[in-house]
């Protein structure tokens, strides 16, 4: 078995990890624990390791497609996919300097633009002669991650929304990249057209003192979307243009590609949802709750540096998980007022609570659209909860 690359999708205390071998065979697929990480690494063959966890959870597990994929841009190094059908493109460069590591993007961006011209058919022509093979993309992805079940249709779907809306991420991969990258935005902004995030990794690069070489990946820089104007095409052949989200001082809002990834994934299952989401996220601010974007949406809560909590997450198919809350609490030495939020949603909706989880009345994990229904009523449970639990130190401020 030679591994040459390596997913690794991070955890609290499991980690999956996902490798590939030079002719993009699946050659390993296990769960490890926190303790078994170390060893499993020490004996493993030298690869490469993308930390898309730090770079944007949404877009992960990372399954890695094909190299070389000839574009009208030129050939990009390498292309991955998601199962909810996110698009990862992968440039390699030595960028020792600001004027290579400014073409390195250009380049990047160059073939993103490339593929978002193409549609899904045409992207599965190019991975095809890339690797030679007659396989579909939809088959790859689904054994290369090991799933008994991965749906077609949508899949495929997938990927065509994010190639039409030009929405994927782009990595820079390269062994000279220095902080100060931060100043490559106004740069970026040349290419606004294109909805991508962009994350420069830079690879710290050591010889060992028995021969062999330690590459260590970090990121230095990851941007952020803002978008000025939406022009939507409706089905009917209709143009109509959306003005972009603004935050309270009226300048466009800031989003990463995580964000734009979960919403994405959301609209697919449950078109019209992330838009009632959007605006109760933009009350919860009122409150102190922000939104953190991983694979799933986190309601997080920190009222001081020392202090960080959660008041459950949503899923992309709109399950809300509360247990998190009840966790809060317990932390604050607070579990009275965990049960009395799950059990004020819970009266909300007509539903329950079992094992810190509400269920809706159908028994099931309560829907998050059910819980805008009554969307007030769950706000105020929120505001009494964060009363309820707030560090005394804090109070006092």
């Amino acid at each position: 078995m030679q591994v040459t690359t390596i997913g690794l999708d991070i955890a609290k205390n499991v980690f999956q990890v996902h490798g590939i071998d030079a002719a993009e065979k699946v050659v390993v697929r296990k769960q490890l624990r926190r303790s078994q990480v170390l060893e499993f690494f020490k004996a493993l063959p030298p690869c490469l390791i993308i930390p898309m966890t730090d770079i944007e959870p949404a877009f992960t597990p990372l399954i890695s497609i094909c190299r070389e994929l000839e574009t009208p841009a030129g050939y990009l190094d390498n292309l991955w996919l998601i199962p909810a059908g996110g698009i990862v493109l992968g440039e390699c460069k030595l960028v020792r300097n600001p004027q290579s590591r400014r073409e390195a993007i250009t380049q990047a961006l160059d073939y993103a633009r490339a593929i978002c011209n193409w549609n899904y058919e045409e992207l599965q022509r190019g991975f095809r002669k890339s690797v030679g093979t007659g396989a579909t993309l939809y088959d790859t992805v689904k054994e290369k991650a090991g799933l008994t079940e991965l749906d077609e249709e949508q899949f495929v779907d997938a990927v065509e929304r994010r190639l039409r809306a030009s929405r994927l991420m782009v990595l820079v991969i390269g062994d000279g990249i220095q902080e100060g990258a931060e100043a490559l935005t106004s740069f970026l902004q040349l290419h606004a057209g294109l909805h991508v995030g962009i994350a420069l990794v830079e690879l710290s690069i050591w010889q060992g003192v028995n021969g062999g070489w330690i590459i260590v990946p970090r990121v230095p820089l990851k941007t952020v979307i803002v978008e000025r104007g939406v022009v939507v095409v409706d089905p009917a052949g209709q143009l109509k243009i959306e003005r972009p989200a603004v935050d309270k001082a009226g300048k466009p809002r800031v989003s990463s590609a995580s964000e734009a990834e979960f919403f994405d994934q959301m609209e697919q299952r449950r078109p019209g949802l992330p838009g009632q989401v959007k605006s109760f996220l933009e009350e919860l601010l009122e409150i102190g709750i922000s939104p953190e974007f991983r694979r799933s949406l986190a309601l997080r809560w920190q009222p001081s540096p020392d202090v960080v909590g959660s008041l459950g997450y949503i899923e992309p198919t709109g399950k809300v998980w509360t247990g998190d809350a009840y966790g809060t609490a317990k932390r604050l030495n607070k579990p009275a007022a965990g049960d009395e939020y799950l059990q004020a949603i819970a009266r909300a909706v007509g539903g329950t609570v079992r094992h810190h989880h509400v269920l809706g009345a159908d028994g099931r994990l309560v829907d998050v659209a059910a819980l805008l229904n009554h969307s007030d009523a769950w706000k105020q449970a929120m505001t009494q909860f964060l009363s309820a639990i707030k560090p005394v130190d804090y109070q006092s401020t």
